[in-house]
Order: structure tokens, then sequence, then C-alpha cells
């Protein structure tokens, strides 16, 4: 192997290290795409190749009970004339 294809194949096998690592990374497919320089489809391609699997978004969903809850917590601080301001619709921007 020449030194040009030794070089080619480590820069090939790091640049599949960092896929692997930032597939599972919060960051959007359009933001890998570009930092990996392909677009989107290309990207797909190349994760299916490694065998990464669909990406699982990982955030927090609230139940609808703890939405409830956060949003009479809130409403709980308003006063009179914001909570009739709010509730008509009034709320001006």
């Amino acid at each position: 192997m020449t030194p040009e294809e030794l070089a080619a194949s480590l820069e090939g096998a790091n640049r599949k290290r960092r896929l692997r690592r930032r597939w599972a990374s919060d960051a959007s497919l359009e933001e890998l795409a570009a930092e990996f320089g392909v677009v989107e489809p290309e990207l797909l391609r190349m994760a299916e190749e490694l065998g990464l699997g669909p990406r699982e978004a990982e955030c927090y969903l609230p139940s609808q009970e703890e939405i409830r809850l956060a949003c009479s917590r809130l409403r709980a601080g308003w006063s009179d004339a914001e909570r009739e301001s709010r509730l008509s619709g009034r709320g001006g921007c």
C-alpha cells in the first residue's frame, strides 16, 4: 500500500468513526450532512452501510397530564387582568 493509499484509508476510517459518534448526537440530518460535506441521501446511505439504523430523538416528551399541570401552575400566577386578556384573545403582541 502506498503512503497515499494508506492516508486515504486512515481518513476513511476516521470519517466512519466520526459518523458513528455523531449519529447518536442531537444534530439534525441537515447539520450532519453539511458537516460531512454530503447531501442528506448520501449521508443516509453512509449510515446504512455502517449499520447505524434509524436515529431516535432523545428528548423529554411530557404526558398530557404533565402539560395540564404545568399550564395550571403558569395560569395560577396571572393577575385577573392578565387572565381576562389571555382568555379573551386580546393578549396583544
